[in-house]
């Protein structure tokens, strides 16, 4: 590549005079030739052509190593392979020479959040803030840091946003995100209602509003939301979130038999775009069954001690057992982490084949090390305490490599009444492509079954390691359920855990409001549609399908 000929330049788009000084700038320091290397890195990037755009961007990389405009796409290219500390290497030191760039400091916060390192993610985001002139840039640092649960600097983003552009529906829907998370209700709603009366956004506001779920509508409101549901002329995307909000909204006024009406024409709109292999996930249940088995490879070095996995269903009551252990002093309530995923399918791919093939090949030695990436990728949640929780549901699939890669964690399996729990996750419209089956009455039963199965014999073959927690229990019997809890998790008593609600914390999920309320000893809106869920219920009991 170093002796190449300059290509003939590659067709791009028009720009304006301001964004053609602006570039003009970035290239200064570059030599007229390296200046064009540059552009056709850009230009062969926006084409698609990655390949040829890496190979001048090598070749920029030899000839001007240390100029900004260089190591800033050196840090794209290693963020577009996930490769996030080489990224953040180059960023770091392309912000030494552009101490005012707000993308630079922007894409550093990201890359360094994804390496996991907290303390120093903030730091470019606060230095992003300072930097920070526009909406949009205040919108994309916003998201940044709620992404990376730094919920306090994204309120702040959120809130200079809307001082620069006061309504923006933008601006209003994030900062009410940012407020649920930190568990102000009043103050989402407030948002989420603004935008209503203002006709912006209202597919978003509406379900916003309604997913708080600790905020009640008023008649005339009910009333409002109806007749944006019915609305003829609805992009399917708002139709669906209209749906899952209207359904609730019934359910919460008893208007029953119409809400479920509501909620089979919401799961049907989802279920048409995200439909669920029934058979598919049946084979790899079997497969991983097989894979593991009843026994597990020898583990050559005992480590997870600081993890506490909380797995299963959504809606079974995760986010409280993760409150309650998080009201600890202890314990770092890190939600659901995406680690034990990465770190399978990483191994998955080194070796070519899903988890289910190479599991029983896989040596003490191996375990160890995919163990230790776990604890490597986590421990930002760690540094302050010394135990941690990762509440990720979907791991309930993966006990067995947990077993295997960390075999001194915890896992509490979150167990709650089966009709309750699917009808729960039934009226919940999950993140896109999250929780496939959870929009047919069919796939919850077939899933339910084969979670509560799994956690069962797990429980069974490790019982100082797997427990199963139940929902109903922990919230009739508090006292002596988060004792019997505590001392599964290796953790003395702590009266603060008894009073989960008083526990500040940022928390992004459904529940986010409904944990900040005194435990309630019952919770079974399912059981008020008597005969109406039968379909489920005979699904559930019997192991055939739902109507």
């Amino acid at each position: 590549m170093q002796n190449a000929a300059m290509p003939t330049r590659t067709a791009s788009p028009t720009v304006d005079k301001a964004q053609a000084a602006e570039l003009r700038q970035r290239l200064r320091g570059l030599s007229p030739p390296q200046a064009e290397m540059m552009r056709q890195v850009m230009a062969l990037h926006a084409a698609g052509e990655r390949m040829r755009s890496l190979q001048w961007l090598l070749q920029l990389a030899t000839e001007a190593p240390d100029h900004p405009e260089v190591r800033l796409w050196q840090g794209l290219r290693h963020m577009e392979e996930s490769e996030w500390l080489p990224a953040a290497e180059h960023l770091q030191h392309a912000t030494r020479q552009r101490n005012n760039d707000f993308g630079l400091w922007h894409l550093l916060g990201v890359a360094q959040g994804r390496a996991e390192d907290a303390a120093a993610a903030q730091q470019s985001f606060r230095e992003a803030a300072r930097c920070a002139r526009t909406a949009a840039e205040w919108l994309k640092l916003s998201t940044a840091c709620d992404q990376q649960g730094f919920y306090d600097q994204a309120l702040q983003a959120a809130e200079a946003l809307l001082r620069l552009q006061p309504g923006s529906p933008a601006g209003l829907l994030q900062r009410a995100r940012c407020n649920k998370a930190l568990g102000r209700a009043d103050e989402a709603a407030a948002d989420c209602r603004s935008l209503v009366r203002a006709g912006r956004e209202t597919g978003r506001a509406w379900f916003s509003l309604v997913d708080l779920k600790t905020v009640p509508l008023q008649a005339e409101e009910r009333q409002q939301l109806a007749q944006a549901a019915e609305r003829a002329d609805l992009p399917a995307a708002d139709r669906r979130l209209l749906d899952f909000a209207l359904g609730k909204a019934l359910e919460d006024a008893g208007e029953l038999a119409a809400a479920l009406q509501v909620f089979h024409r919401a799961n049907a709109g989802v279920r048409a775009q995200q439909p669920w292999d029934s058979a598919g996930f049946d084979r790899r249940l079997a497969a991983l069954r097989a894979a593991f088995g009843d026994g597990l490879p020898a583990q050559a070095v005992p480590q997870g001690r600081e993890v506490v996995f909380l797995v299963g269903l959504p809606r079974s009551g995760s986010t409280l057992v993760e409150q309650v252990l998080a009201s600890h002093s202890a314990v770092e309530g890190a939600s659901e982490l995406p680690h034990l995923n990465q770190v399978i399918e990483a191994e998955s791919r080194r070796r070519q084949q899903p988890l289910a093939g190479w599991a029983a090949q896989a040596s003490a030695e191996d375990w160890t090390r995919l163990g230790a990436q776990y604890l490597q990728l986590s421990a930002r949640w760690r540094r302050s305490k010394p135990i941690a929780t990762d509440k990720l549901p979907d791991n309930w699939l993966l006990i067995g490599a947990i077993r295997a890669m960390l075999p001194q964690a915890r896992i509490v399996d979150c167990r709650r009444e089966a009709l309750e729990t699917c009808w729960s996750c039934y009226k919940q419209l999950f993140g896109p492509g999250l929780a496939n089956f959870s929009y047919g009455l069919d796939s919850l039963a077939q899933y339910a079954r084969a979670c509560e199965a799994e956690g069962d014999r797990w429980a069974a073959l490790h019982p100082q390691q797997v427990r199963v927690q139940h929902y109903e229990a922990l919230v009739q019997q508090p006292e002596p359920q988060i004792r019997q809890l505590l001392d599964f998790c290796g953790l003395p008593f702590e009266a603060a855990c008894l009073a989960p609600h008083e526990t500040a914390r940022a928390i992004r999920t459904p529940s986010a409001l409904q944990v900040r309320q005194p435990m309630q000893r019952t919770s079974t809106s399912a059981a008020r549609y008597g005969a109406l869920l039968d379909p489920l219920r005979q699904a559930l009991e019997a192991g055939g399908p739902a109507a």
